[in-house]
């Protein structure tokens, strides 16, 4: 045990990729992040497999894809019993103290997220009644934190008792709407902002009452109101990598962070639509916009640096884990799946794919989401949507019998569909997706352990809270 190494896995909730310097972003968002990525590891596309925090987290903890642990809109929220063992389960089992720290309410015992952690915190557990308002009210304000610092303290106080190897995983829901950071961080993004008065009314009559759907259905085509958003979602993200920087420090000073001793990840479960395609949030979409995600890597003596060019997707993450660790792959159903990411690359791969899910809201959500957000009309996002990619194409089916085929390298953003052109790409990508449909149904009808009324109620008030209804 003593040989095993401590993993650090950090989470930025809702980070677009295409927002970091490390890809190539040309504001000042994520200093941290790219000094870890300029002596560690990049994956250059890592492709997450849903657009929102329940399916792309527990993708990432257990290495299945939705369909399979179903966790996601219309299967439950929990996760299915048989999709075992999560991340934390698996290291547990290894000797690894185990420890969450979640911004995110949705990590959870009552989601199955939670299963395997020794210790574990939630934010609004540690700052209930004034504290709580002592946070809110200056952030509707001014702009403040999200609530990261208060995270970062309890690992401060929590680390000096956990013994080695450590698993250490963390979520900072800063990017998370409502974008309100604090004014020192709007400020070194730079961008379009609200003026002070303009400002105070957007963080109290926009950010702290409506949802983001309302937000950008409010907007329109004001390119200036949208800016301002973006503007504000980049300071959130300087805000999160500002945690991370502190957590490094955290780190370091418990002697948890050390060359050869040590795996940092840094990656998010989805990113954001901030008005692209008259769309906002993350959800009845699976544009790169949403679904890539960016993954880093720091463990110097352990993995290999430099860029990866493979096509990746999170499931991937815990395969690769264990063969890093020269450990079995912890169940069977993860056999097939890439496991050197954290292996010097070789780039004499072929042809590779990755997948996604978005499961629609079912109707009791889609109203709760609809009354939240008068403005925007969401029947035309009332469709289940499957997706298949290589490192160039992207086909996108849809359950109301669509088809749309993107060609990433010409058309980045997905605005045109080229499958009019591309026959022969739609019938490869096709084979691949009815391929992974076929294995996904294994799972079909094997719904998630039932919840007590209890639980509904506490998960239903999370996804409130989240804004998801």
């Amino acid at each position: 045990m003593t040989d095993l190494p401590n993993i650090v896995l950090v989470v930025f909730d809702t980070a677009r990729w295409d927002r970091f310097g490390c890809y190539g972003y040309d504001r000042p968002t994520t200093p941290a992040v790219d000094a870890l990525a300029r002596d560690g590891l990049l994956v250059r596309t890592m492709i997450a497999q849903a657009p929102w925090t329940l399916p792309s987290h527990a993708s990432l903890f257990t290495g299945l894809y939705p369909s399979e642990h179903g966790s996601q809109w219309q299967t439950g929220p929990r996760l299915r019993e048989r999709a075992a063992p999560t991340i934390a389960e698996w290291l547990k089992g290894l000797g690894y103290e185990t420890v969450c720290a979640t911004n995110n309410g949705l990590i959870s015992s009552r989601t199955g997220l939670a299963r395997g952690f020794d210790r574990y915190a939630f934010r609004l557990d540690l700052e209930r009644g004034w504290r709580r308002a002592a946070r809110r009210v200056p952030k509707a304000l001014f702009g403040g934190d999200s609530g990261g610092r208060i995270m970062n303290r309890w690992i401060r106080r929590t680390l000096p008792e956990v013994r080695r190897p450590m698993f250490l995983f963390v979520n900072y829901l800063e990017c998370h709407w409502s974008y309100a950071p604090p004014a020192r961080f709007a400020r070194r993004v730079g961008g379009p902002r609200f003026g002070p008065l303009e400002g105070l009314r957007y963080r109290t009559r926009v950010a702290a009452r409506v949802g983001p759907w309302e937000a950008v259905a409010r907007a329109g085509d004001d390119a200036r109101t949208l800016g301002a958003y973006s503007t504000y979602f980049d300071g959130e993200l300087a805000n999160a990598d500002d945690h991370l920087r502190e957590l490094v420090g955290i780190l370091t000073d418990t002697g948890h962070l050390g060359t050869g001793s040590t795996v940092l990840l840094v990656t998010s479960d989805h990113g954001e639509h901030i008005g692209e395609h008259g769309l906002a949030d993350h959800h009845a979409s699976l544009d790169d916009h949403l679904l890539r995600v960016p993954f880093v890597a720091w463990a110097p003596g352990i993995v290999p640096a430099g860029e990866r060019g493979r096509l990746y997707e999170t499931v991937d993450v815990l395969p690769s884990l264990a063969r890093m660790l020269g450990k079995p792959v912890p169940a069977g159903h993860l056999e097939g799946r890439r496991s050197d990411l954290f292996e010097a690359e070789t780039r004499t791969f072929g042809e590779e794919y990755a997948f996604a899910e978005w499961r629609s809201w079912p109707d009791g959500e889609a109203g709760r989401l609809a009354s939240r957000n008068p403005s925007y009309g969401f029947s035309p996002l009332r469709r289940d949507l499957v997706a298949v990619r290589d490192r160039r194409f992207k086909l996108v089916r849809g359950s109301d019998g669509t088809e749309v085929l993107h060609d990433l390298a010409s058309d980045p953003e997905e605005g045109e569909d080229v499958s009019s052109t591309r026959r022969e790409t739609i019938r490869r990508l096709s084979e691949q997706l009815d391929r992974a449909l076929s294995s996904w149904k294994d799972w079909e009808g094997e719904r998630a352990p039932e919840t007590t009324p209890q639980e509904e109620a506490e998960i239903e008030q999370r996804l409130s809270e989240l804004g998801y209804i």
